[in-house]
């Protein structure tokens, strides 16, 4: 259902990136520009929220009082991965909206994003909208300045799908270390993770299992869960996966497991209890914006009325303003969030099981989690994991379940079988293309090289092919050292 809207969405209003690369109309010097004429501005959004939601929000802002006060009469969406974003930034964006705090951060370090000056807006903070929530920060704040806001709320944990689990006979999870047990060493896999190199969101689920368990321990774990797991391109192929029964869980983003359970009421999202974190994801007025009054008005908008967007059950994503829940619906807002519905209600009335959710999520018990540690780390990290856990999973996963069956049909003892869950999950010893020393992917080696990493094609290149050929060579010894262990 999701799907067929967010496509019919874009056929209607068109606010995908032109192939040209453009923002919007070009001057005559080639260089694409924000757009604003005598008949009103266009503001310019750069996003990584989907069709559906550019869709709700054009509709119901451009019909505000805001967006009549500032002569704002369009919204363009570009909908870009974060690699692409610095592009359109300096072309004259005005607004980065979604994609979590990390992408926002980037924005910060490199200088893409200018300090809100808008008082009304400034004016939320610390009331309708926490400093911090969950010991998480909601804002950015620099030297009295604040540079970006979270406009919703996530959580990150998994969604299961009950009638697959009970047919599998698999045990519930509750914790990131019961995806990695030997109870989920199924062939073929019952777990959904994906590419932290295509999904911010399963990058933050691994950050954050990092934080958990620390460095080595943390990698273990997510060692085995990847071995138990089936790899999907992106966390929605995930979310969709175990709606359909393909897996019995995978890794999601809170607001995909609410679109689960609407879509498929067997499914239900899971917060790992003490393993998780509640993130605030961003809304930001860009460096070179060319509407920077009008784009305030919007991020305020978004912040106070546009509160509503998160409560389309197509949408399904936690506010960071509560107020919204206390609002009554307008004829407008239910015709477009609702298909007419609700209207005169409150939108806690139109929306309990997401009111429930909040609650949940702003009382579940998480992590100390730090941000800066992690964007030490985030691009070696995600690199290092594409290469020995997405690209050689086959052989992982192959040499996990050996290891699993031979244990339960006794061929090899406990103590054996510890050994080689050890030997299969430690850190591969790989040969440093800059020093040409044989090293292991410590917390401080990955910080040492994580940006050039990120900005040097070859430097990536050779070291992530080392790290697939060390991660070959350690599945394959671990099944030599398996057979020997079973004589065979």
């Amino acid at each position: 259902m999701r799907k067929s809207l967010a496509l019919l969405m874009i056929l209607v209003i068109g606010f995908s990136v032109v192939a040209s690369g453009c923002i919007s109309g070009t001057s005559s010097g080639g260089t694409a520009t924000a757009t604003g004429s005598e008949k009103g501005i266009t503001l310019v959004i750069v996003t990584r929220h989907d069709a559906t939601i550019q869709y709700i929000t054009k509709e119901l802002f451009l019909k505000s009082d805001i967006a009549k006060e500032y002569h704002i009469t369009n919204l363009k969406f570009i909908n870009v991965p974060e690699a692409l974003w610095p592009q359109y930034i300096k072309q004259g964006a005005d607004v980065g909206w979604g994609g979590g705090p990390t992408l926002f951060d980037d924005m910060y370090k490199m200088g893409y994003l200018q300090p809100i000056t808008d008082q009304k807006v400034l004016g939320l903070i610390g009331k309708q909208i926490p400093k911090t929530l969950a010991g998480m920060p909601m804002i950015l704040e620099e030297n009295g300045k604040v540079y970006w806001i979270a406009a919703a709320l996530s959580s990150f944990g998994f969604t299961v799908n009950k009638q697959v689990l009970e047919k599998q006979k698999l045990p519930f999870p509750h914790k990131w270390e019961d995806v990695a047990s030997p109870d989920w060493a199924r062939d073929p896999p019952m777990y959904g993770i994906a590419d932290p190199t295509r999904s911010t969101s399963n990058t933050r689920i691994y950050q954050i299992i990092l934080q958990a368990f620390g460095w080595d321990k943390g990698w273990r774990i997510m060692t085995l869960i990847a071995a138990n797991s089936k790899v999907y391109e992106a966390s929605d192929a995930v979310r969709d996966a175990v709606i359909n029964g393909e897996i019995a869980a995978g890794n999601t983003i809170d607001f995909y497991g609410y679109t689960a359970m609407k879509q498929n009421p067997n499914c239900v999202y899971v917060i790992p209890q003490g393993e998780s974190i509640i993130n605030g994801d961003p809304i930001a007025l860009l460096k070179y914006s060319k509407h920077p009054e009008a784009a305030q008005a919007f991020i305020y908008w978004v912040l106070t009325q546009g509160q509503a967007v998160w409560m389309s059950p197509e949408v399904n994503r936690l506010p960071i303003n509560p107020s919204i829940f206390n609002e009554t619906i307008t004829q407008e807002f239910a015709k477009t969030l609702f298909k007419g519905k609700y209207a005169g209600e409150t939108f806690a009335k139109a929306r309990p099981a997401l009111l429930k959710a909040y609650k949940i999520a702003i009382t579940s018990k998480g992590i100390p989690f730090n941000d800066t540690e992690a964007l030490k780390t985030v691009n070696a990290l995600q690199y290092y994991f594409k290469a020995t856990l997405v690209d050689v999973n086959g052989p992982l996963h192959q040499a996990w379940i050996a290891i699993v069956k031979a244990y339960k049909d006794g061929k090899i003892t406990e103590e054996q079988f510890k050994q080689l869950e050890n030997e299969l999950t430690a850190p591969i010893q790989f040969k440093d293309p800059l020093t040409g020393k044989t090293v292991t992917f410590t917390e401080e080696y990955a910080a040492k090289i994580n940006d050039k990493i990120a900005t040097d094609a070859g430097f990536q290149s050779q070291l992530m092919q080392e790290w697939r050929n060390a991660a070959q060579a350690k599945y394959n010894k671990v099944m030599e050292d398996l057979k020997k262990m079973e004589g065979s």
